[in-house]
């Protein structure tokens, strides 16, 4: 799926967002959320792909049945595990991306493509972790960088019960955080707390939006 980039709109306004795992991702995409923005989640997106039959058949005939759990759906955990740690983990990830990418690709082409000529949604956002690496950013007007120092990140990945390890094997799958931030259009910085993260998007996408959904 490609989207033509820099393709005007008569609707809302698509953000993409970026940075660093552990930056805080999830949390502006809440807020924007908040403040009347629809969103198009990548991972819940993936979920659904899991679920397709032609992709189950294709893993498992690949890697075998332990890759499902009791109830014969694809088990996420093991998966990560052998796409971020496991000895073929380039290989195996590619292949997952050649099989679950187009189906994302085509679910956020149909939300984008809903809100086209929508001008009571001020924002649509993309939350997905591989933005630019699968090419994505395409369907966005503005890509907002999160920025948040690397002992913030850490900190906030040991909460989620990760251990360094599990950091660094998915950080090391995603572009780095340099050229994230130099292809991005907008940068807001996350190093504090909640409420001061919602002043500073409210100063840039407009505190009249919140509410309006």
């Amino acid at each position: 799926m490609m989207f033509d980039k820099g393709q005007s709109r008569a609707g809302s306004t698509v953000i993409g967002i970026l940075g660093g795992i552990g930056s805080g991702k999830s949390l502006v995409t809440e807020q924007l959320q908040q403040m009347g923005a629809e969103v198009f989640s990548a991972d819940e997106a993936g979920h659904k792909a899991l679920d397709d039959p032609s992709v189950i058949n294709t893993l498992v005939s690949c890697w075998g049945d332990a890759i499902l759990d009791s109830d014969g759906r694809l088990d996420r955990k093991a998966i990560a595990e052998r796409v971020f740690q496991g000895p073929d983990a380039v290989a195996d990830r590619e292949l997952l991306e050649r099989l679950v990418h187009p189906l994302i690709a085509e679910q956020m082409r149909v939300f984008v493509d809903s809100f086209e000529q929508r001008d009571d949604v001020p924002l649509v956002v993309i939350d997905a972790a591989l933005l630019l690496e699968a090419g994505w950013d395409a369907a966005c007007d503005e890509l907002i960088y999160v920025a948040a120092d690397e002992e913030t990140r850490w900190n906030r990945c040991q909460q989620r019960g990760w251990t360094r390890q599990q950091w660094e094997a998915r950080e090391a799958t995603q572009l780095s955080l340099d050229e994230k931030r130099a292809r991005s259009t907008l940068f807001v910085d996350n190093n504090s707390d909640q409420a001061s993260l919602l002043l500073k998007l409210e100063a840039i996408f407009g505190e009249g939006q919140k509410g309006d959904s």
